[in-house]
Formats: C-alpha cells, sequence, structure tokens
C-alpha cells in the first residue's frame, strides 16, 4: 500500500497525516491490493491502539525508540484519543493533531523540556503506532486472500 505522510506545525498546533495514494493508473498488484481490501474490510480503530510509546531526542527531534526509560528516554502517552474509525483502502486518509497550547506544565520533563516537544513527542507516538497498527491490517488481509474466488463455466 501507497501511503503519503505529512507533519505540519502551525500556530502551535502540530498536524500529522497519513493518506493512501496511488496513481491514477494502477499496476496489476496495486489493483489486487485493493481488491483484497475489499474483499477483507479492515477498520483502524483508534480504540484498538495503545498510543503509548517511549521517545528520545534524536537530533533535536523526538522519535519513538524501543529502548527502556533513562535519563535520556521518557514514556509518553496520547491518554484518551476520540474514539475514531477509518476504514483501510484506498481512499484512507488519517488527520490528527495536538494543540502544544493544550500540553500540561506536568507533562514537560528533562527530555521533552517544552510544550512544543511534548506535542510534536505525541505526534511522533501517533504516527508509529497508526503505521504499525495499518501495517498489521494489511498483513491480515494479505494472509487471508487466496485463489478460492474465481468464474468458470462448466457442462454438466
Amino acid at each position: 500500500m501507497n501511503l503519503k505522510e505529512k507533519i505540519t506545525i502551525e500556530n502551535d498546533i502540530v498536524k500529522y497525516e497519513i493518506k493512501a495514494q496511488y496513481n491514477e493508473e494502477l499496476t496489476g498488484d496495486e489493483e489486487l491490493e485493493i481488491e483484497t481490501l475489499h474483499d477483507y474490510t479492515r477498520k483502524i480503530r483508534f480504540s484498538d491502539i495503545d498510543f503509548t510509546a517511549n521517545v528520545t531526542i534524536h537530533n533535536g527531534t523526538p522519535s519513538v525508540t524501543e529502548e527502556d526509560i533513562s535519563e535520556s528516554v521518557v514514556e509518553v502517552s496520547l491518554g484518551k484519543v476520540s474514539e475514531k474509525e477509518y476504514i483501510l483502502d484506498e481512499n484512507l486518509n488519517i488527520i490528527f493533531a495536538i494543540d502544544s497550547r493544550r500540553i500540561t506544565d506536568a507533562e514537560i520533563n528533562n527530555v521533552l523540556n517544552s510544550k512544543p516537544l511534548v506535542s510534536q513527542a505525541k505526534i511522533a507516538v501517533f504516527q508509529s503506532k497508526i503505521k504499525e497498527k495499518i501495517k498489521d491490517l494489511l498483513a491480515a488481509a494479505r494472509n487471508e486472500d487466496n485463489d478460492f474466488e474465481k468464474e468458470s463455466e462448466i457442462i454438466l
């Protein structure tokens, strides 16, 4: 599946967008993939995702890491995320935003030492977790696909 990601910051709001992107002329593999996604409908439900991950600062930018919590790694959680769901298909378009002005002082720490960094870290967690979920759902749909569906003529 071809996806396009975009992260923007404007007026203290960090916005992440991920959407399916295909050329007007689909390849044979792309057509099969879209057909599979239609045959085996998968939904991305925010309520099914634990938006919690460890984050570190890499070259001044927050990034999700597998490292354990330490002086340079902190756990970041989005807390309660609105109960949205999206169908995984060629029309996928998910937009998620964090307003830095709504970050509480309690969320600031030695690693994420400003509200803008905390909001960027939360977007990094969202980005990581949503891509992981999409990957899992695509794998499940691909595993269910086989050549059972067919059309043929028979004479009895």
